[in-house]
Order: C-alpha cells, then sequence, then structure tokens
C-alpha cells in the first residue's frame, strides 16, 4: 500500500508543479521573455528529485503545444526545459539563491540558441543563425530577469516547500 500512495503522492505533485507552470506563465504572458519556469524548474528539481521535474515539464511542455499548436518554439520545449533540469540535477547539491540566480541567468542568454536548433535542422545553418541573432536583444532580457527573478525567489519558495515532506 505504501507504494501505491507514493505513486499517487507523486503523481499528484507532478500535476501541481505543472498547474503552477502554467500560472506563471500566463500571469507573465505580457511581458516578453520574463517568466518564472526557469526558477521554478530549478527548485522541482532540487527539491523533487529530477525524474518528478523532468515528468512536470514534459508535461508543462505538452499543455504549452495544446495552447498555442505545434510549431517551433512549442517544439524545443521539449528539450530546452529538460536540458534545464540535467543541468539543475548536476548542481542541485548545494544549490542556493546565488548558483540558482547564475544558473537561471546563463540559461535565459542561452535560450535562443537552444531553441534555434529546430531551426538549424528543419532549415539549415543560415536560417539558424538569422532566426537565433533576431533574438539576441530578447534573450538579454530573458536571462536579465531570470537572475533577478532566481535572486530574489528563489529562498522565499524554497522556504514554502519546507513544509513538504521529501520522498
Amino acid at each position: 500500500m505504501g507504494e501505491y500512495h507514493s505513486l499517487i503522492r507523486r503523481l499528484v505533485w507532478i500535476a501541481a508543479m505543472t498547474a503552477v507552470m502554467e500560472a506563471a506563465k500566463w500571469a507573465l504572458n505580457a511581458f516578453a521573455n520574463v517568466e518564472l519556469i526557469s526558477l521554478l524548474t530549478i527548485i522541482y528539481t532540487v527539491w523533487f528529485g529530477w525524474r518528478t521535474a523532468l515528468a512536470a515539464v514534459l508535461l508543462f511542455a505538452g499543455i504549452e503545444c495544446l495552447w498555442w499548436g505545434i510549431s517551433v518554439w512549442t517544439i524545443t520545449y521539449f528539450y530546452v526545459w529538460p536540458l534545464l533540469v540535467l543541468l539543475s540535477a548536476a548542481l542541485a547539491k548545494g544549490m542556493d539563491k546565488w548558483k540558482a540566480a547564475i544558473l537561471s541567468c546563463l540559461f535565459g542568454f542561452a535560450f535562443g540558441a537552444l531553441c534555434a536548433l529546430v531551426t538549424l535542422v528543419l532549415h539549415g545553418p543560415a536560417a539558424a543563425v538569422a532566426w537565433w541573432a533576431a533574438g539576441i536583444p530578447y534573450d538579454l532580457i530573458h536571462g536579465t530577469a531570470n537572475l533577478i527573478i532566481a535572486f530574489v525567489l528563489y529562498d522565499p519558495l524554497m522556504n514554502a516547500l519546507r513544509h513538504i515532506p521529501k520522498e
């Protein structure tokens, strides 16, 4: 019975984490490249582990495809957010607001280049470079906003999670 309850608890947490990511995405939709998904992904990975966080970000990516349709940028979510989970898992030990802020910042700066990989495969190197270069101003906003958001919110969000038992 314990294993069954553990599975149910994990599925509920995955659903709740995904719902929070969707709500956060919608709440900040009006601000180009200002998002909480990067920080939430880092926090979820540190607190719940990479498997649970990976399930949540893949579910999040699937819901984004349902909302927005399948396009170049929604396809990228299926590898960009899992990459952040893996990076967060590799750095999870000793994670603090400084590490989270730097990881989140660098991830935001690299986001456009990571997303350009789909364009590279579909349309070739020239199109990928053009697509990435056109988005550099947005990547600068993305990385800077991620830095500030993670620095300010990492500790309060981790403190809130401390009321939740780890598996």
